[in-house]
């Protein structure tokens, strides 16, 4: 059995920007405009994001293509916010894979936009016994995730 780690980034922000940010996230063409990541990005339709598409978002790092994958794993909308969760499906390096000791990454980003709204970015992973002793960077990687994601869809223009 492997521990787990966990992170939870909000910030509060207008429902004008949280809109926006949605309307972005919602629409793999245009990951590469907003996510600072995201480099070039394929998904299962170019337009719009549902339960079960399945996506890969392409980096370049210290001159390395890496791609990590995601399944959309679920998408709850309501009055005033939709919750999408995201599952890792892996990443590679140069086509190989990576980061195989990270078991079940969730990423799940809450869009509420209504007054005192604003997005949620929480992510969650199990790592074998071995890497906890890295545990530090570990939480240092899934806190930078979700200050990522909030930082790239508070600046949406």
């Amino acid at each position: 059995m492997g521990r787990v780690f966990s992170h939870t980034v909000r910030e509060q922000m207008p429902s004008e920007q949280v809109k926006k940010g949605l309307d972005a996230f919602r629409n793999p063409s245009k990951w590469p405009d907003w996510n600072s990541n995201a480099k070039s990005m394929l998904a299962t339709k170019p337009e719009t994001i549902d339960e079960g598409d399945h996506l890969a978002i392409f980096q370049v790092i210290k001159g390395s293509l890496i791609e990590t994958k995601w399944l959309v794993n679920s998408i709850r909308e309501g009055d005033g916010f939709c919750e999408i969760e995201l599952l890792g499906e892996g990443q590679s390096r140069n086509e190989r894979p990576i980061a195989k000791g990270l078991k079940n990454l969730q990423i799940c980003i809450t869009f509420l936009y209504q007054e005192d709204g604003g997005i949620e970015v929480h992510a969650s992973c199990e790592v074998s016994i071995i890497l906890a002793m890295f545990s530090k960077q570990i939480n240092a990687f899934m806190k930078k995730q979700g200050e990522q994601f909030i930082s790239d869809l508070s600046n949406i223009k």
